[in-house]
């Protein structure tokens, strides 16, 4: 649904929010949107400048003034390059001791008795913001003090999979919880990206229902320019030269955590090396500590040659390499929905995925079991069979339009809660 569209659809409800012709000037409401992820996030990263586009797009029919803050230095130049002017919002040494104290419950009863406000949100108040909304389950809503916010949570996987490191080492549960626990319950509006999410954090945090709003993902702006653009064949031949692969591989974009489940793939390329099937696998992404072992096995089972570790990749080539591919293989054990099946769909590239994530994939991709090299080697076989391809891409592009509609949804409802807490905020000059 186009931005006008919704506004019609709201002149309802925003036209309680008309200011008198007589009356008193009184700025607009403000939104200070938060982007803490850098770009070596990945997928994270990208939906966050999906929603800060539509709610720029919107915020400019309704009275609403958004400002788009981020605390990574590198931020501004990214956002500057897809028309969004940002400011800096820099992380001190005293905001981190308030962060620490945060985690303390005894030092919200200091915090009241003194009335102290941190230098994070005094610069959001210096800048007239009205709400906080951010884009990432942030720890940062926790030294709030004065002003409302909006929170944006992907998941719950700490709870979903804990026997991961990287939901445990250095109390990264329970820091989590504490911040789940908070957001699920002090924030104006949570926004999560599948239903299942929603009845998570309800489940687990007692959050009430109505003041959470289900926006799922929606592919990233930079694979999406890169179809608009019409980028020729010759283009992609480039990027594909530079990394040293050729059309029909394996892609898989994913940081290097325990959790995205690298392993699977390669036994079951091991599998099929054995079945005389050759297969070559191109992993991008940062590392974050597994890529050192991913390497190992490699070797291991004898296919260094077949894996390209392509590293941290530009936005601006993510379309070719998913153009390109045979099929994504996205083996993670966290979800319930992952952003590259979306992106692949959008270029038509085959998905093998796991069973487990259905709810995401309906009938647009192979599924297989995450704990079974087995099944992911039938899955990549079945993926190369002409008639499958050409079923997967009309599925693919049927999928994305389902979850089109949801988005529309989605956003006109976030837009009714936003209008409601403007009026909250500013009753007397409506």
């Amino acid at each position: 649904m186009a931005v006008d569209d919704q506004s019609a659809e709201l002149a309802g409800l925003g036209g309680l929010f008309h200011r008198q012709k007589d009356g008193p000037t009184v700025k607009p409401y403000h939104v200070g949107v938060v982007l803490e992820l850098p770009l070596e996030v990945g997928g994270g990263f990208q939906q966050g400048l999906s929603d800060i586009a539509w709610l720029r797009g919107w915020a400019k029919t309704a009275e609403i003034d958004v400002t788009v803050f981020t605390t990574q230095p590198n931020n501004i130049a990214i956002l500057a390059e897809l028309g969004i002017e940002s400011k800096l919002l820099r992380i001190g040494w005293f905001d981190r001791l308030f962060l620490f104290l945060k985690y303390c419950g005894w030092f919200d009863l200091l915090q009241y008795a003194l009335h102290l406000c941190p230098p994070f949100e005094k610069r959001l108040i210096r800048e007239d913001v009205d709400i906080v909304y951010f884009l990432t389950a942030s720890n940062w809503q926790l030294v709030l003090y004065k002003l409302p916010f909006i929170i944006t949570i992907f998941d719950g996987c700490h709870r979903d999979s804990p026997e991961f490191d990287e939901a445990r080492e250095f109390a990264a549960f329970e820091r989590r919880e504490i911040v789940f626990r908070s957001a699920s319950s002090k924030a104006a509006l949570v926004i999560a990206n599948a239903k299942e999410v929603i009845d998570a954090l309800c489940r687990r945090y007692a959050m009430e229902q109505d003041r959470a709003v289900c926006i799922p993902f929606s592919p990233s702006p930079y694979v999406t320019r890169s179809i608009a653009a019409g980028e020729q064949t010759d283009a992609d031949a480039t990027i594909l030269r530079k990394y040293g692969l050729e059309p029909g591989y394996l892609f898989y974009p994913a940081q290097f955590w325990s959790h995205k489940n690298h392993a699977t793939i390669l036994l079951a390329m091991r599998l099929l090396r054995d079945q005389g099937i050759e297969t070559t696998l191109a992993l991008c992404g940062s590392d974050r500590g597994s890529r050192t072992a991913i390497e190992t096995l490699a070797a291991q089972l004898n296919l260094s040659d077949r894996v390209r570790m392509l590293g941290f990749v530009p936005s601006a080539e993510l379309g070719p390499l998913y153009r390109n591919a045979a099929a994504l293989v996205m083996a993670s054990y966290f979800g319930p929905t992952n952003l590259p099946p979306l992106e692949a769909w959008s270029v038509g590239t085959p998905v093998i995925y796991p069973e487990a994530f259905k709810a995401q994939a309906g009938d647009a991709a192979i599924l297989f079991d995450y704990d079974n090299p087995v099944s992911l080697a039938d899955a990549i076989v079945k993926a190369s069979v002409p008639e499958e391809r050409a079923r997967l891409a009309t599925a693919g592009t049927q999928r994305l339009e389902h979850f089109a509609r949801q988005i529309d949804d989605g956003h006109r409802e976030f837009a009714q809660h936003l209008l409601r807490l403007r009026y909250r905020r500013y009753p007397r000059i409506y």
